[in-house]
């Protein structure tokens, strides 16, 4: 079996956020076997367009792992990125069939943003990579892929 190649496909908004969910993902993909490439994108509610437009490319990507934060602002628009961003993704994910693993942050302040991204702490971001592998083992076990 060759090793996994990994799409991670993140959102640099808040670009200190995006570098600690970064640094987590690839570090668990290296751990875990796999190279990976990086496309940047501007914000999370442009995550599930991406993913389409990588998928549609036929590009030989095995997974793909998803990175961004979203904080609550005074506005609605927080509801709406995070509603049609994780409803795009889940999508895509079963539509394609895909390996996905999702490290969008979607929380109240920056204080839980830098708990759940920091790689010290909760690390999303290699979380979410980890999970894009193991999708993967399962979908290679049904030999779906």
């Amino acid at each position: 079996m060759t090793s996994p190649h990994i799409l991670v496909i993140e959102a640099r908004f808040y670009t200190h956020l995006a570098d600690m969910l970064l640094a987590g993902a690839t570090q668990a993909l290296a751990d875990g076997g796999a190279s990976f490439e990086v496309v940047t994108i501007p914000g999370v509610l442009e995550i599930p367009a991406a993913l389409e437009f990588m998928v549609a490319s036929g590009k030989p990507y095995d997974g793909y792992v998803v990175l961004g934060t979203a904080i609550r602002g005074e506005s609605d628009h927080y509801d709406h990125v995070c509603t049609e961003c994780m409803r795009g993704c889940t999508e895509l994910s079963l539509r394609h069939h895909l390996a996905l693993g999702n490290g969008v942050l979607t929380v109240h302040n920056e204080a839980q943003a830098l708990k759940r991204a920091d790689p010290a702490r909760k690390n999303i971001g290699g979380m979410a990579a980890k999970a894009a592998l193991r999708m993967l083992d399962i979908k290679r076990d049904l030999q779906l892929s």
